[in-house]
Formats: structure tokens, sequence, C-alpha cells
């Protein structure tokens, strides 16, 4: 009896002290046993159990699922990271055009976010309701009386946005889109002397390179202001019909 209760006493601070580690859990369900973890934005640090040497190991923190400490507290960063995303960031958006309102064009678009909040995909609708253009307020030769004018009756497309730094309350994105629709082009033949005017009904496609930020304020609500410029293409005009071309978006959108 005397020599078994040392032995258990033996055995069991051992046991104790395999039990006193810390335990990492990857995504792909792989272990480490570890200490002296250190949780950071973008990686996770820590030093192997048995390791005496005190080399520093860094891990991507979006390999890891989960960490379970020796004292039992258990954190659950997979779990962590989707819910942040699905609170301050949702996948869809539907996003109304206030900018474009202004010059005659009623215009919705939705965009679905993809590869974690690093891409998305926007496909926009646009009605045109005048038959005249509404032209910005901008000095010559950015704007004047004698520009050749493209007035949009319909168009739609596809863009693909780049979130570089991801999702966030404030975001930058980029990327290229493309349009199809149809409309009204007045050319103006002019000089200081007269005005002749000549509309036709074209089809048109243009290619766009944007450039834009977008402010979350609240879970559901953010605007954007975006940049675009690029070339268009109309399919009816004999002279001038592929032209420089640019835009000034300001939208509000509700994300769900």
């Amino acid at each position: 009896m005397k020599t078994l209760l040392p032995t258990f006493i033996i055995i069991l601070l051992l046991s104790l002290n395999l039990a006193a580690q810390d335990v990492i859990t990857l995504l792909n369900e792989y272990t480490i046993d570890c200490k002296n973890i250190v949780i950071t934005p973008k990686e996770v640090k820590y030093q192997k159990y048995n390791d005496s040497s005190g080399e520093i190991i860094i891990l991507p923190k979006n390999k890891v699922a989960s960490i379970l400490y020796e004292n039992g507290t258990a954190i659950n960063l997979y779990n962590i990271k989707k819910t942040s995303n699905k609170d301050y960031n949702s996948n869809n958006l539907i996003s109304f055009h206030f900018l474009d309102f202004v010059i005659n064009n009623f215009t919705v678009s939705y965009e679905r976010i993809l590869g974690d909040g690093k891409y998305g995909i926007q496909i926009p609708f646009s009605f045109g309701y005048s038959e005249n253009t509404t032209t910005i307020p901008l000095p010559p030769p950015i704007d004047s009386d004698y520009t050749n004018y493209l007035v949009n009756k319909f168009y739609s497309g596809v863009k693909f946005n780049i979130y570089p730094t991801g999702q966030g309350k404030i975001k930058y994105f980029l990327g290229p889109e493309i349009q199809f629709g149809n409309g009204l082009f007045h050319q103006d033949n002019s000089n200081y002397s007269q005005n002749n005017q000549y509309t036709n009904t074209t089809g048109y496609m243009k290619f766009l390179v944007n450039n834009g930020v977008i402010f979350t304020f609240a879970k559901t609500f953010s605007v954007s202001v975006i940049g675009s410029i690029g070339i268009q293409h109309m399919f009816k005009i004999n002279t001038n019909s592929t032209q420089t071309t640019g835009a000034l978006s300001i939208n509000l959108s509700y994300r769900f």
C-alpha cells in the first residue's frame, strides 16, 4: 500500500502536467499542443509545448478554427469571424443610384459579395425618363454647349468589384464594368453662327473602370461615391461612334 500511494501520486501529477497545455485546432482539424499563445488581428503566435528553444511559430489567423487554453477557456475564431462578417457586412446589396436620378435616369443595382469579402459581382438596371440630357455644370471643355450627348433610355451590364482590404466600415474598391443599352444620340454640328442638331436612336456599349469608396453607417445602410472612366461605342452612328466617357455616381445601399 505504501508503494502504491506514491506511484498513484506520480501518475496523477504526470496526467495533470500533460493536460496543462494549450491546444490549437486548425480548419483541417489538425491539432497542435502549444503554450504562450498570442492572438493578433491577422496572426496566431505560439511556442510548441515540448520545445525549450523558445522558437515562436506564426500561423495565419484565417487558418485557425479554435483555441483551447489549459484553464479550460475555449475561443472559436472561425465562428467569430463569420459572425462578424454577417453582422456588419452582409453578402447582398441593393443600391439606388441617387446622382443618376438627378440627371434623368432611374438606376438600381444588385451586388453579391464573394470570396470572403474580397470580390463582388454587381448588375445594374437603368431606365432613362427624358428625351434630353441634364448636363453637369462643369466648365468647358468638360461640359459646354458644343458637345455630343448620349441620352440613356435603358442599360444593364455587369461590374466586377475588387475590395483589396476586404469588408469594413470604410472600404475602397475598384474594377471593370461593361454596359449594354440603347438611347438617343444628340449630335451637334455647331459653330458660333448656327447650331444644327441631329437625333439618332442607337444601341451602345460602354467599358468603364470604376474606383469608389463605401461608407457604412449602420449594419444595413451604406453610401458609396464612385468615379468611372472609359470608352463608349454607338452602333448606329457614322461619325464619332467611339468616344471617351466618364461618370460620377453617388449610391445609397441596403445590405441584407
